[in-house]
């Protein structure tokens, strides 16, 4: 996954600067990339991906005018998927903060906010939230974090309360409406309190340099669940706050939080490319896209449309990577960059799935015995069935089983509509197979 990204001016002057982990590595390499990339850029034409390697990263990166947005990424990342993400996020940048970068030296507060943007768009690309892949986060049922979302709604319909969140009293983020340094703000702040000595308060005002000059954090402990956070207009009393934000509070009150996961963020970071037993879904439908693509891929080359056509064409119901790129007929580079323009524009998503196997009951194995399923298929069925509950991802089973994921999704295919193919994941006890422990 992406390490940092910064938007640079070709002087050398930092704009902007995301790092997923907090470090600010790229501030060190940024005199050595721009000696490197001069000597690069008579190398190479235009149309070739930007990329340089060093060690075990590489540089990957786009120019747009006198701007240079570059992500430092894992050396095994995509450059394809990483060269769509780039020219996306410098088209929104620009347009964005047009008026400020003709300024002759424009302010880098200015542009702290599109760390949103940055969050926004590789979640696009991996499904993983940023809160996930950065903080600590408590997993909880999917039920559940409907109910708390959509008390969040009504308690930011209140045009004094601007976002919200959830978090347990160890730190880990239940829900968040917060923008990225928001969040990061928050979390540095109940780490303060919750370390001070003396009677703890039961709610409190906050104010942070992250905010703006007329908004405050509102903080409200919830007991041993851990508390809410708003963010809140800087002229409201703790009085109103806490009237203001009675929906959220109730529901919290309400949530039973006793099967909560805690997940920690992967500090390696994993690497940025399709997994080929995900599926492939459009979010809208083939021949719309068809009849809009002038407007939709308009500047990009020939091949490159003729390409996403390739793909559109072997989409169908639950179709995964793996089924793209046999049916397509590409070379998978070709495939990701197709892949990744139709994520980019919003046209399609890659989503994990979390597949659910019916109850091996009477009604199922009489479908069994009637569909003739081969030993060596049923050899599969009893391998992952227990851990196909609609809590483990295709990755995860094949992991926990060390059965081949193609294996799985072949089984899965021939038992039909005996399987649910959800892509949300659910927290549900294990299944035990008879005779097993």
């Amino acid at each position: 996954m992406v390490k940092e990204i910064i938007v640079l001016r070709e002087t050398g002057i930092p704009l902007f600067h995301y790092s997923i982990s907090g470090t600010k590595r790229l501030d060190e390499l940024v005199a050595g990339f721009l000696s490197a990339v001069g000597f690069f850029a008579e190398q190479v034409g235009d149309e070739k991906i930007k990329v340089i390697s060093f060690a075990k990263s590489k540089f990957v990166w786009e120019k747009v005018g006198d701007l240079y947005f570059i992500a430092l990424v894992a050396e095994e990342d995509s450059p394809e998927i990483y060269g769509v993400i780039l020219r996306s996020l410098a088209q929104q940048f620009v347009a964005t903060y047009y008026s400020e970068l003709r300024k002759e030296e424009p302010s880098p507060k200015v542009f702290v906010a599109f760390s949103d943007v940055v969050e926004a768009t590789l979640q696009k690309f991996d499904g993983i939230p940023g809160i996930a892949r950065r903080y600590r986060t408590a997993l909880v049922p999917v039920e559940t974090v409907r109910s708390l979302k959509k008390a969040q709604a009504r308690t930011e319909e209140h045009p004094g309360v601007h976002r919200s969140a959830v978090i347990t009293s160890d730190g880990y983020v239940v829900v968040s409406n917060f923008r990225t340094y928001e969040l990061e703000a928050i979390l540095d702040i109940l780490l303060t309190f919750s370390s001070r000595s003396g009677p703890v308060k039961e709610q409190q005002i906050a104010v942070h340099t992250s905010l703006d000059s007329n908004t405050r954090y509102y903080i409200r402990r919830m007991g041993p669940v851990g508390c809410c956070v708003f963010v809140v207009d800087a002229g409201l009393g703790l009085d109103e706050c806490e009237r203001v934000t009675t929906p959220l509070r109730d529901e919290v009150s309400r949530t039973d939080f006793s099967k909560i996961q805690r997940i920690d963020p992967d500090e390696s970071g994993g690497v940025l490319e399709f997994y080929p037993y995900d599926v492939l879904r459009l979010l809208r439908p083939k021949e719309e896209i068809g009849q809009e693509e002038n407007v939709l891929f308009v500047g990009l080359p020939m091949v490159t449309v003729q390409n996403i056509r390739a793909v559109l064409r072997t989409v169908g119901e639950n179709t995964t990577l793996d089924e793209v790129y046999e049916d397509s007929g590409l070379e998978r580079e070709d495939v990701d960059e197709a892949l990744a323009i139709l994520i980019s524009k919003g046209l399609a998503e890659v989503v994990r799935v979390f597949p659910v196997i019916a109850d091996r009951d009477e009604r199922f194995a009489a479908f069994l015995e009637v569909i003739g399923i081969p030993k060596r298929d049923y050899v599969v069925l009893d391998t992952i069935w227990e851990y196909c509950n609609g809590s483990h991802s295709i990755r995860e089973i094949s992991e926990k089983t060390r059965v081949p994921a193609s294996r799985i999704v072949e089984v899965m295919r021939a038992l039909g509509r005996y399987v649910e193919w959800n892509t949300e994941r659910m927290l549900t006890t294990s299944r035990r197979v008879e005779g097993r422990p």
